[in-house]
């Protein structure tokens, strides 16, 4: 929204930063750094040292979901919707287990990631497959008048069925 002049930051005459290849910050004495990239002069000091951290933490892997919102929140605001897009692609490029570790974040990344293709005009991948439940074995019902199974105990001391 910064791009037409609504939200908190104004960018006139500023195009965003093209995407789908984020920006990656370096190294400096006090951490990290984003001078000298075309994010620099879009965020005020303290955004920009928060946001040269979480975009390290984006590139190095972690795998704290929260990492990927507050980045991909960030730039969104300041109207840097490619960027927020690569931000959370690379939250779906992790492996499946750490997405499934955090439902909600995955939902929620899910959703922006939805919408961030929309005004962009992305093309929209294909969703994955939902997996299947299957049972190990079949319900069998029981005959009319058979007495339910009775537990009994094995020779480890376990309850078992006759």
């Amino acid at each position: 929204m910064a791009l037409f002049g609504v939200g908190r930051r104004t960018t006139h005459g500023r195009e965003p930063v093209p995407g789908p290849g984020l920006v990656q910050p370096r190294r400096s004495l006090d951490g990290w750094t984003l001078e000298g990239t075309a994010l620099a002069d879009r965020f005020d000091r303290e955004e920009l040292r928060e946001l040269a951290t979480l975009l390290h933490g984006v590139g190095a892997e972690m795998r704290t979901a929260w990492t990927y919102e507050r980045a991909a929140d960030l730039l969104e605001r300041a109207g840097e919707r490619p960027q927020a897009l690569a931000v959370v692609e690379a939250w779906f490029a992790l492996p499946e287990e750490v997405r499934r570790a955090g439902p909600a974040a995955t939902r929620s990344l899910g959703r922006r990631r939805q919408r961030l293709r929309s005004r962009l005009g992305t093309p929209a991948a294909p969703a994955p497959a939902i997996p299947t439940q299957t049972r190990t074995a079949p319900a069998i019902p029981a005959k009319p008048g058979t007495p339910p199974p009775v537990p009994s105990r094995s020779a480890t001391g376990q309850a078992t069925r006759k």
